[in-house]
């Protein structure tokens, strides 16, 4: 399976890139190794993607018709699926808050989390999570984990970036180490501007004097 062409496709559904980007990239692609009838499957796309470039200006119009394309075209659906969760998880991870990302269940995001811990991805895991805010995705195994491994840096991270989506209340209570919470401390100027102070103090109150 290209995952090249898979990271090309997904770039363009994003608008990283626009759709004559996307065919120079696409030519770019090496098929030697890739079975004909899919080196064909992304001719094809090259073929019809070019006729919408030549014949149309209006550029969601394009951006539209050419996602279309690619969500129906075989070889990207063969692709998408045959990746692993790891593999799912660092095609996501590859870009921050990506505009359109896969749409997953939350027992796929939860398998994705798994297979993130497994490997210890810490910034992959923070990545996850900031593509799928405000998507009704619960993050709490994320948030168990980086107190589990004591990370005050991702876990501040995390709330600083999902702050409206996370139960801090929730969070605070499940602190209790006070290495990660003396971590937490020296982090005052970036927990302070996500949280209240008096949620910043009730975390840093659970310090043994």
């Amino acid at each position: 399976m290209s995952k090249e062409f898979l990271n090309i496709c997904y770039k363009f559904i994003n608008r990283f890139i626009d759709s004559y980007e996307l065919v120079n990239n696409l030519n770019s692609i090496d098929k030697k190794n890739i079975p004909e009838e899919y080196a064909l499957a992304i001719d094809n796309l090259i073929n019809e993607i070019n006729k919408i470039n030549k014949d149309n200006n209006d550029s969601y119009e394009i951006w539209y018709s050419v996602a279309d394309l690619i969500n129906n075209n075989e070889y990207f659906n063969k692709c998408f699926n045959n990746l692993t969760d790891y593999e799912l998880l660092e095609f996501i991870a590859q870009y921050i808050d990506a505009p359109m990302p896969p749409k997953i269940s939350q027992k796929e995001f939860d398998n994705l989390v798994k297979a993130g811990i497994e490997k210890d991805e810490r910034e992959w895991l923070w990545r996850l999570a900031f593509n799928y805010e405000e998507k009704d995705i619960n993050f709490d195994d994320i948030v168990d984990y980086y107190i589990k491994v004591k990370d005050g840096y991702y876990l501040t991270e995390l709330i600083s970036v999902l702050r409206n989506s996370l139960d801090i209340d929730k969070i605070i209570d499940k602190i209790n180490d006070q290495d990660l919470i003396n971590d937490l401390k020296e982090r005052k100027d970036i927990l302070i501007s996500c949280i209240s102070e008096d949620k910043y103090n009730k975390l840093i109150g659970k310090l043994d004097s």
